[in-house]
């Protein structure tokens, strides 16, 4: 069954150490993808019910809020200074630069779709697209923090990791 509250606050992460919030934001991504793996058969079985709204809000907010300000997270602050301490990453940091427009176009199709869920019509899933973009984002994920963030953890300063902490939560007050 879906709860009807994926989201748990996450203990100590904080802008203060801002790869630990880049990788506390993954794990909010991998509930919704859990979240959105259920949805078919909970469909199936259930239909729409208060219990699939909710939990689809908690998953559309996520991604509509929470994930283009950790995209731009990553590509505003974190790519530009990798890109100067270690400029052999720009490769890495191109690949995940498509992943973001790949991912956010496939939640674009995916996100009309859950709303037309959420507003009662639960054939208005494709099943394929929704396990497609679940499969891409933990793919994603795992070359983030397999290659991404270790780099940044290896590469990058003290007072460079304030900085981008400092402008990921100026970017949230905005």
């Amino acid at each position: 069954m879906l709860p009807s509250e994926p989201f748990a606050s996450p203990a100590a992460a904080s802008f203060d150490t801002p790869l630990d919030m880049l990788t506390s934001c993954h794990q909010k991504v991998l509930r919704c993808c859990a979240q959105l793996d259920k949805l078919p058969g909970y469909l199936a079985e259930h239909g729409v019910t208060p219990v699939v709204v909710t939990t689809l809000e908690g998953v559309l907010r996520y991604f509509d809020v929470a994930g283009p300000l950790h995209h731009a997270d990553e590509e505003r602050d974190l790519f530009p200074l990798l890109a100067a301490r270690a400029p052999d990453s720009q490769p890495l940091l191109t690949e995940i630069a498509i992943e973001h427009i790949t991912l956010e176009g496939m939640w674009a199709r995916l996100r009309e779709q859950l709303l037309a869920v959420n507003a009662g019509d639960a054939a208005a899933l494709d099943t394929h697209l929704s396990q497609a973009f679940v499969q891409r984002y933990r793919g994603h994920i795992d070359h983030e923090e397999g290659e991404l963030l270790p780099l940044a953890q290896q590469v990058l300063s003290t007072d460079e990791l304030e900085r981008i902490g400092g402008a990921m939560s100026a970017r949230r007050r905005d």
